[in-house]
């Protein structure tokens, strides 16, 4: 059987509803996984979800996974404002479908991403938070050279469940 190839791209503002779709999933199906919930969003403009995507070179993308046409991974990076912080940036909003999974789409996908990072001048550092519940996104992380350098106890509460999240960081200059 031969796997439908993966297309990996640059989200843009005219993917808003289909990224909105993806994401209220993601957040309905791993409530444990990110610091906002399936209620939250279910509520937020299309066209707040639409600025979110609309390109910004160097400081901001969303990718995206594509099989078969279906988007089934999505990954954002956004690059610190502020003159100080600009030499990093925070990863966020990562999910791959269920269905999707063991296919090497999140490799793909953070290998896409940190290629992206590597080109952005002055982009030295990429930080993540990793709900230490998601065992498969944290040993991703570690593979592509993100480290531990601290944990945030109790950084979501989820139904009463307290969920510590591992803070990490990975730099670019290597």
């Amino acid at each position: 059987m031969t796997l439908p190839e993966l297309l990996i791209r640059s989200l843009t503002a005219t993917d808003a509803p289909v990224y909105f779709a993806f994401r209220l999933a993601g957040l309905a199906e791993s409530p444990l996984a990110f610091g906002r919930s399936a209620e939250e969003y279910r509520h937020e403009p299309l066209e707040t979800v639409a600025a979110g995507l609309a390109e910004h070179l160097g400081e901001r993308v969303t990718l995206g996974a594509f099989l078969s046409g279906e988007l089934v991974g999505a990954m954002t990076a956004v690059r610190e404002l502020t003159l100080k912080r600009r030499h990093k940036g925070n990863i966020y909003a990562v999910y791959v479908s269920p269905a999707a999974r063991g296919q090497r789409v999140g490799e793909t996908l953070l290998s896409a991403l940190l290629a992206w990072a590597g080109a952005v001048p002055g982009l030295e550092q990429l930080h993540l938070a990793v709900s230490v519940t998601q065992e498969p996104a944290r040993r991703l992380y570690l593979r592509h050279g993100f480290q531990v350098y601290g944990l945030e106890p109790k950084a979501l509460r989820v139904n009463g469940r307290d969920i510590d999240d591992e803070l990490m960081v990975r730099f670019l200059d290597g």
